[in-house]
């Protein structure tokens, strides 16, 4: 039998064929990836260009720790203009708690269900917000948000504070506030605190 008779053969010259024509073509194409439009020469979907492009919250001075006094609870925007949160000092310490005792937290003011506000429904003698007026939810402040009852699956988004010389600052958000994508686009970030 001859070669030309086995399909086999035949089969094997056609792939061996096609698959050094495909490889040429490649080769000769020019491809390079994309790189970054600063000038490096990291490609633009590294992960080190990558990391560059990530929304950098805000530093914000959101209160003094002697002027939040026991069971008081004070409301500022963050990280977006509009973006309501709520400061406390709960009876005990919390998860990611602030202060010489680590019991000041803040938190975004949207339930995670629905995203009514649960702002009005803060209780820091029992260390709870809410119950949700639209559904019933209620979160743990001492427990990073979490979900106690009611309706919704997701814990409420605890804002990172850091305290310094007493000043209280807001720097993050863990957590995805209710109703956006990303918590850092669709809105005017609000301005970060200056250095003096």
């Amino acid at each position: 039998m001859d070669d030309n008779d086995n399909p086999s053969a035949t089969r094997r010259r056609l792939l061996a064929t096609v698959g050094t024509v495909g490889a040429a073509s490649v080769a000769g194409c020019g491809f390079q990836a994309p790189r970054a439009d600063d000038g490096s020469d990291a490609p633009a979907e590294s992960p080190t260009e990558r990391v560059g492009r990530l929304d950098r919250y805000p530093r914000i001075f959101v209160g003094s720790v002697d002027d939040l006094e026991d069971g008081a609870v004070e409301t500022f925007n963050y990280p977006l203009e509009g973006t309501r949160n709520f400061l406390t000092k709960i009876e005990s310490e919390a998860w990611g708690g602030v202060g010489s005792d680590g019991d000041i937290v803040a938190y975004n003011g949207l339930c995670t269900h629905m995203g009514c506000s649960v702002e009005g429904l803060v209780n820091p003698d029992r260390e709870m917000a809410g119950p949700c007026s639209c559904h019933y939810t209620t979160f743990d402040l001492s427990k990073g948000g979490m979900v106690v009852s009611g309706a919704a699956t997701t814990d409420l988004p605890q804002v990172r504070l850091a305290v310094e010389d007493g000043d209280i600052y807001a720097t993050g958000i863990d957590g995805l506030v209710y109703g956006y994508r990303n918590n850092m686009r669709d809105g005017t970030a609000i301005e970060a605190a200056t250095e003096e």
